[in-house]
């Protein structure tokens, strides 16, 4: 019997705090470059509809293009890992010195060249978890405190870039922020230069022959279990991104519009309740079917939140729909562990992407709507597609095909 574990534990395993370290320092690049953008853009060319402009084509550059990062990083191993970091450090550092020097045409396609190319460092750390810690218990804790960690950064992040922009230029900010990645890249090949002997680069994907290898070729998103495990962090996304608009316009109805920063905040929170509590329990329930409640207790929590909008009620109807953000997550990564990988980096890379992607679609959609009807209606819509999570999880085939004692181990983890 495995013996018990826990946080304490993951965090003394060889190789784990570096890991989170190098994931904490990729992720302050997403948190810095998108706000220092803002600042920057709007300071040098006025307004707020290049700066809009120039984010988005930072953030939407980098999540769709993720999933083809994580696949090459997946064929080629380190030098793409570390090209993709230099380069992303490169052309947002170029990009910090066109704005306000030259024309907005002139530093929006280096912004999004930047997010384009830069190399998938976290989906590596999630990858590199299941080499370093000893059972399934210990990787659901190890994936746990590393999407608790990735809360905490984004909520820390714009503080930092305020502080920041205090003392130095926003586009300096900009170039700062560029260099996280590949500090984190360096952070992890510390840690992979000390692997043991059996993880030599001879035992990549690189250098010996997959059984999938003919499927690699094929979009993961356009397979059965690939569509299981990405399309409820769609939906996850799309959630959570209406509720960004959502949230705000409630509040505005009733004079306070700032207000909803405290309902973001409990949402944040209610996500590292659920992250705590779910990697502390043993579950004996199969992934395919824990994911599945997530997807409905989303659902649930969202169609609470819709008649408690505006109200006392509307704080803790909040915190139960952050319960399952976390544990959706991670359940999500250890999917990706179980059932695909064979192509682990690009599956890591498409939840994160898949999130983001649903995200900037809910906030366009909800963003139009309310043009249309009022914050109730569209709260009691955002339950039904909620429950898609949980529908789109059962897409996942009942009994995984076995991978971990035929599939390669990933370039990431073993150069």
């Amino acid at each position: 019997m495995t013996p018990p574990t826990g946080y304490l534990t993951i965090l003394r395993t060889r190789g784990v705090p570096r890991g989170l370290l190098a994931g904490f320092t990729s992720r302050l690049s997403g948190g810095i470059v998108p706000f220092a953008t803002v600042v920057a853009c709007s300071q040098a060319y006025g307004g707020f509809t290049t700066s809009g402009i120039a984010s988005a084509a930072f953030m939407l550059s980098g999540a769709l293009l993720a999933p083809t990062r994580g696949r090459l990083v997946d064929r080629h191993g380190w030098p793409a890992l570390l090209a993709g970091a230099s380069c992303h450090a490169l052309f947002l550092t170029l990009a910090a010195l066109a704005i306000g020097r030259y024309p907005a045409w002139v530093a929006l396609p280096l912004l999004a060249a930047g997010g384009a190319i830069s190399a998938p460092v976290t989906s590596s750390v999630r990858t590199l978890w299941s080499r370093l810690v000893p059972d399934k218990q210990s990787l659901q804790q190890a994936h746990a405190l590393d999407s608790i960690l990735e809360e905490i950064t984004f909520v820390i992040t714009p503080l930092i870039t305020v502080a920041a922009t205090t003392m130095f230029p926003a586009r300096a900010c900009i170039a700062l922020g560029s260099w996280c990645p590949l500090l984190g890249v360096a952070l992890l090949y510390k840690r992979i230069a000390r692997a043991p002997s059996g993880s030599s680069p001879a035992s990549s994907v690189t250098a010996s022959p997959s059984p999938r290898r003919a499927s690699t070729r094929r979009s993961l998103i356009l397979t059965r279990d690939g569509q299981g495990v990405i399309t409820p962090l769609i939906v996850l996304g799309l959630v959570g991104g209406s509720l960004n608009v959502v949230l705000p316009a409630t509040a505005a109805q009733h004079g306070h519009i700032t207000s909803a920063g405290y309902l973001f905040a409990l949402f944040s929170v209610g996500g590292v309740i659920g992250g705590l509590t779910y990697g502390k329990i043993r579950w004996s329930q199969p992934l395919r079917l824990r994911y599945t409640a997530a997807g409905a207790v989303l659902a649930a929590a969202t169609c609470l939140l819709a008649p408690a909008l505006g109200t006392p009620a509307a704080l803790l109807a909040i915190l139960l729909v952050g319960l399952p953000l976390t544990p959706m997550f991670v359940i999500g990564y250890l999917l990706v562990d179980e059932r695909l990988s064979h192509r682990q980096t690009e599956a890591n890379a498409w939840l994160g992407s898949g999130y983001d992607i649903g995200s900037a679609t809910g906030a366009a959609a909800c963003g139009w709507l309310l043009t249309q009807t009022t914050p109730l209606p569209i709260t009691f819509g955002l339950a039904l597609v909620a429950a898609l999570a949980a529908v789109c999880a059962l897409r996942l085939t009942p009994q995984p095909v076995p991978e971990k004692t035929t599939a390669v181990p990933s370039t990431v983890a073993t150069e």
